[in-house]
């Protein structure tokens, strides 16, 4: 077992391989500066809205230093360092922004032969994937606390459909924190948004197909063709698609899911771009349940197979769906005034029929005749456990827009750029969820109630599931006559977020950057529950103001600090108040401070300290089945996302989080100082990248691992999964058109549990050593 010592050791060493080169380095990639910005104290720097990059061919460029810099739609690279990031809405240095944000270019994911994007997440610090075998409607978690997956600037409520390939996926940014200033819309942004950039067209005409195949009958093709439409390029088409078939480490387990994403760009003139992208998905797996915490972290009674599947194997699959179209209009008046806006319509469904074991702890039941006799006996064992059938469908229809103006004006030793802007979302959410017992009454309890006259009681002691010799009913849909048969939830919700906002960024003396932001917010929520009788309505409005600002000093050419402060609002959706009494948002607080690097050794990257709460947290007291508003919840720690490339065929990637996180207000005390079950306390990445010359051109080899010290499995429980380190490696080969690689992941086979989001929280297994094959042909 990994314990957390282990772990502060390994990210240690991380950090010393990078600091280690210094002096190695600095002949060999002299200092980056982006835009205008070409040496700080001379001229000022230039962002620019982000759609005005979009067109920007993917074919090398030199500034005048001479490193090489690669021009993407999504904005510069230097291979693994991004050099600009949309977090304020345009494109901005990363080196000049005091907030936290990690950007992963597509050369990581395509050097690491990552096949999902919860791979992707984890080259960055203190940002937990959901699993992908989970099937949606929770997101990631970052620094400890629920963060939202947003696409291209936009939310995506729920984010049902496919959220894991990753064909139409240019780079992945993170910034880190409440983000509500310019991204509020979304279920829970409170621990930050992981925005997903895609591809879009470019200038150069090219058509690339290719294949991946490996381990758990992995299979998962995919295309990418980029066509000019006119010989002026004034119009330019892409298509990429993917489709992925694969089993699992899981019993029973299959999935299929495909993505088509559409994309047409008209750009008549430099200045003026119009883009319209499409998206259908689907995705088709069972619900998978997890393992219970006795059984798999706790032995002390009985062991369940990691690998088993605690559902009837013909269960029918989830499938849920998603379709949109997102339109974006860019327009560049002159130096001094741009524009954009955003827009997005997307529907999206679940539909799932789930077998479910409720709970970490066995089922007991009351022995009926001791009862009646006066004893306090039980009948079930520590094995035992309650199964229902449910099933759950939900629709939702989203709508969202932001709209943006922007000047840049100089006033005395200052240079700034002010953005006005305004956003909208809204949200259509309708579904219910029912169940049934799974199990018919246990016969020998039915029997005793019988002979006392009471066998109508006897749904209530339905068949265990013993996993010592588990047997499964086959699914049923839940209907009315069946036993125990109850409508849980039947939702017809309507979730609005809206706001106005200014945001400044100023440049003084070319070595003070100043980011200050504010937005009235407004959140309304129209909510009823059809599910109880009488049906339960609530209407809640609130407008808030939320501030943003922050402060980075360049202390040398290649080193910085900062500090920030933010705000951030999440609306309750879901909430059981006294005499029908409706709820407040939840509020979020951040501070954080920090040091950014941007150095001629080839060492880029950010090393910060936050302290992040959460308040007006939705809890139920003891003793009562309302709910009040009186929790918070806390997480505090230190993070370093760092990037070292000492020459330019050889990069590594370094990342390591330390969260503290718990429960700081509760008027339970089991809850209370209890720590989150959202992240580990501490994690770390570490990756290198080596292109070979010479003889060997076109060869590259990478490697890295992964580390996770023991996870809480549910908060104000005992159990907890335990540390573990995996390892993997890619081997990849490039002539020409033509790219083959393999990759290895978990090459030690270790053997290990993570924390799964179901219910109030279980486990699942790590994968095991599989073994992956990639090939693809570009014309």
């Amino acid at each position: 077992m990994l314990n957390r010592n282990l772990l502060k050791t390994v990210s240690a060493c991380a950090l010393i391989v990078f600091l280690a080169g210094e002096a190695f380095a600095q002949q060999n990639l002299p200092t980056i500066n982006v835009g205008a910005s070409v040496r700080r104290g001379s001229q000022r720097s230039d962002a620019r809205p982000s759609g005005l990059a979009n067109g920007a061919p993917a074919v090398p460029a030199v500034i005048e230093n001479g490193s090489p810099i690669q021009q993407t739609t999504a904005g510069p690279v230097r291979g693994y360092q991004a050099l600009t990031s949309r977090a304020t809405r345009f494109e901005t240095p990363i080196k000049e922004l005091p907030m936290s944000i990690v950007v992963i270019p597509r050369k990581v994911i395509d050097d690491q032969q990552a096949i999902s994007q919860a791979e992707v997440f984890r080259n960055v610090s203190g940002l937990q994937p959901a699993p992908p075998v989970f099937p949606g409607g929770v997101g990631p978690s970052l620094r400890g606390m629920r963060a939202e997956r947003y696409i291209d600037g936009l939310p995506n409520y729920y984010d049902y459909g496919v959220r894991d390939l990753l064909a139409n996926v240019e780079r992945v940014e993170v910034i880190k924190g409440p983000a509500s200033i310019l991204f509020q819309g979304g279920q829970s942004p409170v621990g930050g948004v992981v925005n997903i950039v895609s591809k879009l067209p470019t200038p150069e005409r090219f058509a690339e197909a290719g294949i991946r195949g490996g381990g758990y009958s992995y299979a998962s093709p995919y295309i990418d063709i980029n066509q000019p439409l006119f010989e002026n390029k004034s119009v330019m088409f892409r298509l990429t698609a993917q489709y992925e078939t694969t089993r699992s480490n899981i019993d029973v387990i299959r999935r299929r899911s495909y993505t088509i994403n559409p994309t047409i760009k008209f750009a008549p003139t430099d200045a003026t771009s119009l883009i319209v992208q499409g998206l259908i998905s689907r995705r088709d797996q069972p619900d998978y349940p997890g393992l219970p915490a006795i059984g798999t972290v706790d032995h002390t009674y009985y062991s369940v197979r990691p690998t088993a599947f605690l559902a009837n194997p013909g269960l029918p699959a989830t499938t849920t769906k998603s379709s949109g179209v997102t339109v974006r209009f860019d327009h560049k008046f002159n130096e001094t005034f741009s524009t954009f806006t955003s827009a997005r319509f997307s529907s999206s469904s679940i539909y799932e029929p789930s077998q479910t074991t409720l709970g970490n702890e066995p089922t007991f039941y009351l022995d009926p005749t001791l009862a009646f006799l006066g004893g306090p006996g039980v009948i079930g064992s520590p094995s035992q456990f309650y199964a229902l059938n449910t099933i759950m469908s939900q629709q939702t229809k989203e709508v969202s827009v932001t709209s943006n103006v922007m000047t840049k004006f100089d006033a005395g030793p200052t240079q700034n750029k002010l953005l006005l802007g305004g956003d909208f979302n809204r949200v259509w959410d309708q579904g219910y969820m029912a169940g049934a017992n799974a199990t018919p009454p246990d016969p020998n309890i039915k029997s005793i109630l019988d002979l006392w006259g009471l066998g109508g009681f006897a749904p209530l002691y339905p068949i265990l599931i013993d996993f010592r010799a588990p047997f499964y009913p086959p699914y049923a849909y839940p209907l009315p006559g069946q036993d125990f048969y109850t409508i849980f939830s039947r939702v017809d919700n309507a979730y609005q977020n809206a706001g106005v906002t200014a945001q400044l960024q100023s440049t003084i003396f070319d070595r003070l950057h100043i980011l200050a932001a504010g937005r009235v917010a407004f959140i309304d929520i129209s909510s009823t529950e059809a599910a109880l009788t009488p049906p339960t309505r609530f209407n809640s409005s609130t407008t808030q103001f939320l501030p943003r600002v922050g402060a980075l000093l360049d202390v040398t050419d290649w080193l910085s600090v900062y500090g920030s402060y933010a705000q951030g609002l999440r609306p309750v959706t879901f909430f059981n108040g006294a005499a029908g009494v409706a709820p407040k948002p939840e509020g979020s607080e951040q501070w954080e401070a920090g040091v950014k690097l941007d150095g001629p050794m080839g060492l880029s990257g950010t090393l910060a300290y936050f302290d992040l709460t959460r308040t007006n947290v939705p809890l139920t007291p003891p003793g009562t089945l309302t709910q009040r508003q009186s929790g918070e919840w806390r997480s505090h720690g230190f993070e370093a996302d760092l990037v070292w490339q000492p020459l330019s065929n050889l990069s590594f990637l370094a990342s390591y989080a330390h969260i503290d996180a718990k429960v700081s207000k509760d008027e339970n005390p089991r809850f209370q100082n209890a720590p989150l079950n959202l992240a580990p306390p501490d994690s770390g990445r570490l990756w290198g990248n080596y292109a070979f010359d010479g003889f060997f051109k076109g060869w590259s080899f990478g490697a890295g691992l992964y580390a996770a010290s023991g996870q809480v499995i549910e908060i104000g429980r005992p159990w907890a999964t335990g540390g573990y380190v995996t390892f993997d490696a890619a081997l990849t080969f490039k002539h020409d058109n033509f790219t083959f690689a393999i990759n290895g992941k978990n090459l030690g086979n270790q053997q290990y549990f993570v924390q799964y989001p179901y219910l109030a929280g279980r486990v699942m297994p790590g994968e095991g050593r599989t073994f992956f094959a990639n090939l693809s042909v570009r014309m």
